[in-house]
């Protein structure tokens, strides 16, 4: 999935997006102030509702353009296992550009949940692993609650979607299926390489991690380190 921050510059002969109302009571105002292709920069005027004193705040906040409903997640992220020929338990991930960070980024395979398609996110997590990645896969786990989206306030939340990837066969053996523009390389890492992996990659080429992958990678030395 591109994530990538479109520019905020104003519209000037559009009209900006009219927010939904806000259901929380603590949400006073939303209001856009500039937009790009596909996110905008809005202004939001709330009360904390745990403030005695009640004061109004302000914050800025990033909003999806096409994506109103901020009870329903609009994409899902992939963690993974996969067993390689060599019998060890790894994990798919994939590193692209990220122009915001001028670097690459190392992540989950992910992406949106197709709307035109009325997917689900456990459906839209195989499709984006197979899009992206040469597996396929199944779920083996429950579906997570509703995520934050980015470790940036975006208003869009996500689910993450536990699977389990295996080698694609016949014509799509050892295929991606990425989108015009899209460029992204496969990594298969051992489970238990993961932490030593990331850091080498942080250190050697300049990569920034997405902190869920890291997060995944301090699971499992836990795991390993206490046994619980």
């Amino acid at each position: 999935m591109d994530r990538t921050i479109a520019a905020m510059a104003p519209l000037e002969h559009t009209a900006l997006p009219e927010l939904p109302k806000s259901a929380s009571p603590y949400i006073i105002d939303k209001k856009p102030i500039a937009c790009g292709k596909h996110q905008g920069l809005g202004l939001l005027s709330y009360i904390d509702p745990r403030d005695k004193d009640k004061v109004v705040r302000e914050r800025d906040f990033v909003f999806l353009r096409n994506y109103t409903d901020l009870n329903r997640p609009v994409g899902m992220l992939v963690p993974n296992i996969y067993k390689d020929s060599q019998g060890r338990w790894c994990t798919i991930l994939v590193q692209q550009f990220r122009p915001q960070y001028e670097a690459d980024t190392i992540e989950f395979p992910a992406g949106f949940v197709s709307r035109r398609r009325s997917e689900t996110a456990e459906q839209a997590a195989v499709r984006e692993l197979e899009e992206e990645t040469t597996k396929t896969g199944s779920v083996i786990g429950p579906t997570s609650p509703p995520l934050t989206s980015e470790p940036v306030p975006i208003a869009a939340k996500l689910n993450a979607v536990f699977v389990r990837a295996k080698d694609k066969g016949g014509d799509e053996e050892g295929k991606q299926r990425l989108d015009k523009g899209e460029f992204t390389v496969e990594l298969e890492v051992p489970l238990q390489e993961l932490e030593r992996k990331l850091n080498e990659l942080a250190d050697l080429h300049n990569v920034v991690v997405d902190p869920r992958v890291w997060m995944f990678a301090m699971g499992i030395r836990y795991a390993l380190e206490l046994k619980p």
